[in-house]
C-alpha cells in the first residue's frame, strides 16, 4: 500500500476502514524531492511532459513496484491509501485471478465519476457504463459486507489507479510501453472528438489498456470516496480539448493519492 512517511495518519485510517487486512506499506516517492532533469534523463518522463511534482512522484511510486514485479515471478496487487475493500476482497480477488488464462493487468476498482468502458464479451463491441458517485460511495459499511460476484471485463478505458494486480509479464510491458511518459493524450470515451489531456500516470495507461490483457472488475471490489480535499495531490485536474471547436473545458479528475 502506497503512503507517504508524511501522511501517517492516512495509513491508520486505511487499517481502520479495513480491519484485519495484512497491508504492506511501501514508502510513497516525494515529488517536491525529485529533479526533473534527472527524470528526464532517467527516461521517466519527456521535456514536454507536464506533470506536476507531485505527480512525476506519484507515478514514479508505483513504476518502482512495477520494476519491482517486472524483475521477479509473482504478481503485485497494489493498492493507494484512500481505499476501502469488501470484507471477501482477499478470497475473491485471488479466485478472480486463478481463471485468468493469462493476464496482464486487473483494475479492482476504478473512479465512479468518470466513465468506463468495457468490453463485456468477445463479439458484442464495447460498452460504457457511469455510475452516480454519490450514491457509490454513500455507504461503505454495506459495500463492505456485499458478496456479489463479479466479472472481469476487458478493460479499454478508465480513470484511478488506486486498487490493482500487475503479473510480471504485465509489469514488464507496462513499463516498456508508458517509460518515458510524454505528454500524448488519451480518449474522452463519451464525446468524440475529446481528448483527455496526460495530467497524471492512468491517463497514460488508458493510451495502452486495448492492447494489453487488460481487465476490470464489476462490480468493483473495493471503493474511494475520491476526496479531492483530502488528496495529497492538490489541485489535480484534467482538461480536455475539444478538437472541434478549439474551446477548452476542464474537469476534476481524482485518480490518483500521492
Amino acid at each position: 500500500m502506497i503512503n507517504l512517511d508524511s501522511t501517517p495518519e492516512r495509513f491508520e485510517q486505511i487499517t481502520a476502514w479495513n480491519p484485519g487486512f495484512p497491508f504492506e506499506r511501501f514508502s510513497a516517492v516525494v515529488g517536491k524531492d525529485l529533479d526533473r532533469d534527472q527524470c528526464i534523463h532517467d527516461g521517466l518522463i519527456t521535456e514536454d511532459n507536464t506533470y506536476t511534482m507531485g505527480t512525476v512522484g506519484c507515478a514514479l511510486s508505483h513504476i518502482t513496484l512495477w520494476r519491482q514485479c517486472a524483475a521477479g515471478s509473482q504478481p503485485f496487487h497494489i493498492a493507494e491509501d484512500d481505499l476501502i475493500l469488501r470484507a471477501d476482497f482477499q478470497s475473491m480477488a485471488q479466485a478472480k485471478l486463478n481463471r485468468l488464462q493469462d493476464w496482464d493487468l486487473v483494475l479492482w476498482m476504478h473512479n465512479f465519476d468518470w466513465p468506463l468502458k468495457v468490453e463485456p464479451a468477445v463479439g458484442l463491441g464495447p460498452a460504457i457504463m457511469q455510475y452516480d458517485h454519490a450514491t457509490a460511495v454513500s455507504r461503505p459499511d454495506v459495500f463492505r459486507q456485499e458478496t456479489t460476484e463479479p466479472m472481469l471485463m476487458r478493460l479499454l478505458s478508465a480513470a484511478a489507479m488506486g486498487c490493482y494486480s500487475i503479473s510480471p509479464k504485465g509489469a514488464a510491458r507496462m513499463l516498456a510501453d508508458c517509460l518515458p511518459v510524454a505528454n500524448q493524450s488519451a480518449d474522452y470515451v463519451t464525446q468524440p472528438g475529446v481528448t483527455w489531456f496526460n495530467t497524471a500516470l492512468d491517463v497514460e495507461m488508458n493510451r495502452h489498456y486495448h492492447k494489453w490483457q487488460a481487465y476490470v472488475s464489476v462490480p468493483p471490489l473495493a471503493i474511494s470516496p475520491n476526496d479531492q480535499s483530502t488528496s495529497t495531490i492538490r489541485g489535480h485536474m484534467a482538461r480536455m480539448h475539444n478538437t472541434a471547436t478549439a474551446n477548452r473545458a476542464v474537469m476534476p479528475i481524482l485518480s490518483i493519492a500521492d
